[in-house]
This record gives structure tokens, C-alpha cells and sequence, in this order.
């Protein structure tokens, strides 16, 4: 396994599919489920779709490969595959996916000269597809957990970061540069690991199959609309994607952050699953006291019907997926 890059992100946001961005993007065990694409045939049979522009993808049946056109004068645009479940920051999860670029250039559009982010990662389609969505701009973006790439433009290195961007996108967004230098014709490896357990998201690359120096899924194509003159950048690329690999937990046995409330607990509950409360006197025996099934994702409330001039109760809530 290649290497860990040194660098940590300490902040998570919500992320509900896994998008490519073309743009010149709790007591219990988790279980992890692994959903590969390799792109032999058609992704669309398995979900993928585009969204806003998206012109810039294209699969290639000869190559059995996805063909990506980064080009920031274009629209946001994105190819996305919608995941089963939301992802929080008490889940552990991770994407991967293998990049080869034919050609990279930045500072190539007019009143543009600066670097510009090539990027694939974990958004929401309701922020991205929002007007006031600027990848470019601050604040702009927000729910989005990416990897990233910038190529050098006079002063500014190049460099290659795991991005993690707050529900509200302010400041301080997670990001951390190593600086590497991406060349056409190879072919790299990255692979995205988020902790829950101390909240750090973790980047590995290698090249050629080599280890490389330390250092909502989506492939996504960003618009250079919105950026500040001073700093505005561009980039035009071309270049494939293929192999890529999601690592999710499963749903079911995802911890719960129980809070107390008189007669019961409240919880943060996903959309069709069903939720079972639980009392105790001992922490021995255990009885059903309360059951309902959640229609939204969101805070909910199960409480004790009975006397509540019970001893002492302790709680618990089991969970049962659809």
C-alpha cells in the first residue's frame, strides 16, 4: 500500500454522491460495503448520470475508460453516481479511483492566468447545482469533500490536497498541499481515507503502480465564473478516469448519538429505516417500550410510554434497515 500523506483534515460536512467534477470533485460497529467501477460497459446501466454540463465527459468503449475534458470556461458540470445512504462525520469512509492525463494547461482563458483545480470527490447535487455554487470563489462551495489537483502557474507550485469544505462554507475549510507534479502519459493512483475516530482525512498516491512520494463520489469540472481578478485562474485538460473504488459503511451499523430527554432519547435518524427504543433496569434485560419508522433523515424522538414514575432507566435503540 503506498504511503500516508503527513497531512490531516480535521473537519467533515455531510456528502451524499460520489462525483467526478470537471471544472478548469454512536455505539456500535461500522460495517464497510465497497462499490467498484471499472467502466467496461456503459455506467450509465448503474446509475452514473450528469449533471449541469456535461459535456465534458464522455465513456470510451474501445479504452473501457471515462473520458474527461477539465475545462473551466464551461458551466459546472459533474458525473455522478448517487450514493445509497448520507455520510456525517461519525462515519469512517473513503473513494479511490485511477487518473491518466493526455494534456495539462493552466492560465489559458483570457483575464485568467493564474492555476486552476482539476478535481473528483464526494458533493451534494441540491449545493453544487445552486446558482451561488463557484469553486473558484469564497464563499461559494460548500459540502464537498474532494480530491485536487493544481498545476504551476509562475509562482504557485503545483500541488495535490484532500479538500474537505463545511455545510457552510466558511472558513477554515480542511486543506493541506503536498506539492507534486502531475505528467501526462502516467498513470496514478489516489486513495481518500477519512477517520471518524479522529476526524482526519488522509491521501495516498502512487505512480505507475509504484508508491509515490507522501503526501453524495464525483468527477467534476468546475467553472472559472466568480474569482477574484487579482487570483483568477483557468485550465483546459483532457485525460481518463477509470477504476474506481468507494468504500462506505454500512447504514444499519452505523453508531448512534443517543441525547437524553425526559422519557426517552433523541437521535439523528436516516430516511427508511426503522428505530426501535429500548428500557432497561439493569442493563441485563432489555424490553421494547417504543418503535417508528423514520420517513425523513433528521433529528427524532422515541419516548417511554410507560409510568414515569419508574426507577431508574437505562436506554438503547436498535436499529433495522429496510
Amino acid at each position: 500500500m503506498p504511503p500516508l500523506l503527513p497531512d490531516r483534515i480535521r473537519s467533515l460536512v455531510a456528502a451524499t454522491a460520489l462525483a467526478l467534477t470537471a471544472h478548469g470533485a454512536l455505539a456500535g460497529r461500522v460495517r464497510a460495503a465497497t462499490v467498484e467501477e471499472t467502466f467496461d460497459t456503459p455506467p450509465e446501466a448503474r446509475g452514473w448520470n450528469a449533471w449541469g454540463d456535461g459535456s465534458p465527459f464522455r465513456w470510451d468503449p474501445s479504452g473501457r475508460r471515462l473520458e474527461v475534458g477539465w475545462d473551466s470556461s464551461r458551466p459546472n458540470g459533474f458525473f455522478a453516481l448517487p450514493l445509497p445512504s448520507p455520510l456525517t462525520a461519525a462515519q469512517d469512509f473513503g473513494f479511490a479511483f485511477d487518473l491518466t492525463l493526455e494534456s495539462h494547461a493552466v492560465g489559458v482563458h483570457p483575464g485568467q492566468p493564474g492555476t486552476f483545480q482539476i478535481a473528483a470527490g464526494l458533493v451534494r447535487r441540491a449545493d453544487v447545482l445552486a446558482t451561488n455554487y463557484s469553486r473558484g470563489a469564497f464563499p461559494g462551495p460548500r459540502n464537498t469533500v474532494e480530491w485536487t489537483w493544481f498545476g504551476e502557474a509562475g509562482a504557485v507550485a503545483a500541488s495535490v490536497s484532500p479538500v474537505v469544505i463545511p455545510a457552510d462554507g466558511r472558513l477554515p475549510w480542511g486543506y493541506a498541499d503536498s506539492f507534486v507534479t502531475l505528467e501526462p502519459g502516467r498513470r496514478y493512483r489516489f486513495e481518500l481515507a477519512y477517520t471518524a475516530a479522529d476526524r482526519t482525512a488522509r491521501l495516498r498516491l502512487a505512480i505507475d503502480g509504484q508508491p509515490g512520494p507522501r503526501l453524495e463520489f464525483a468527477i467534476c469540472n468546475y467553472s472559472g465564473a466568480g474569482q477574484h481578478p487579482l487570483y483568477a485562474g483557468s485550465v483546459l485538460a483532457r485525460g481518463w478516469i477509470d477504476q474506481v473504488a468507494l468504500t462506505l459503511p454500512d447504514p444499519a451499523g452505523t453508531p448512534l448519538r443517543l441525547r437524553a430527554r425526559d422519557g426517552g432519547v433523541v437521535f439523528d435518524a436516516m430516511a427508511g429505516r426503522r428505530y426501535r427504543l429500548e428500557a432497561s433496569g439493569n442493563l441485563a434485560e432489555w424490553n421494547p417500550v417504543a418503535e417508528v419508522r423514520a420517513d425523513l433523515s433528521g433529528e427524532l424522538e422515541l419516548r417511554d410510554p410507560r409510568d414515569g414514575r419508574l426507577a431508574t432507566q437505562f436506554y438503547r435503540v436498535v436499529v433495522h434497515a429496510p
